[in-house]
């Protein structure tokens, strides 16, 4: 009897642990990645209003182009194959206190032209990322976007971040126009999925 017990047990164990392998949540943990590196104004605006294109910008140089989530950001699993689902954003910047940078960020997807997802507005507060480089702690967004476009922990001197959902785009795309209150220069937005 104590033999029939313990070889259920052990066969219930095996059924279980196969049950849970094939149902299991796969989880990849990426680092940040670069979206843009430019200087304040290092690039005009994407397209004219009058010729809407179909297809990826090419800006001249490998730290303004579009990232292609699906090279970056691929995750396997037992089931199939997923990219970034969301998007997370941190910006840096050589600025100071209250220096501010303007953005439009753009989604692509094969075929299709950009498509506009947030205006962003960064300030760069004083939690230090290395001399003279310094965190946006505050983003101001304009959500043009089918989800919501978010930033949390805004305005208090620490890192603000800004999450979407990335709704099937292949590609972002980010268009650093300037600064509005200051001169942040080497303005870098860095990107992670969740």
């Amino acid at each position: 009897m104590k033999k029939k017990i313990l070889v259920g047990l052990v066969l219930l164990a095996i059924v279980c642990a196969g049950a849970m392998s094939t149902s299991a949540l796969v989880t990849k943990t990426h680092p940040y990645r670069n979206l843009v590196v430019s200087a304040a104004g290092a690039e005009t605006d994407l397209i004219a209003a009058t010729g809407f294109n179909v297809g990826i910008p090419d800006p001249g140089t490998d730290a303004l182009a579009p990232k292609d989530l699906s090279r970056l950001f691929k995750v396997s699993s037992g089931v199939g194959e997923t990219i970034a689902n969301s998007v997370v954003l941190t910006c840096y910047a050589t600025a100071s206190d209250n220096n501010t940078a303007e953005m439009t960020l753009y989604g692509i997807v094969d075929n299709g032209a950009p498509e506009q997802i947030a205006g962003l507005v960064y300030i760069f507060g004083t939690a230090i990322r290395s001399t003279g480089v310094r965190w946006a702690d505050t983003c101001t967004v304009t959500d043009v976007h089918p989800t919501s476009v978010d930033a949390s922990d805004s305005g208090n001197n620490r890192i603000v971040k800004v999450a979407f959902d990335t709704t099937g785009y292949r590609h972002l795309y980010m268009i650093v126009h300037g600064t509005a209150t200051g001169a942040a220069t080497g303005i870098t937005v860095q990107m992670r999925p969740f």
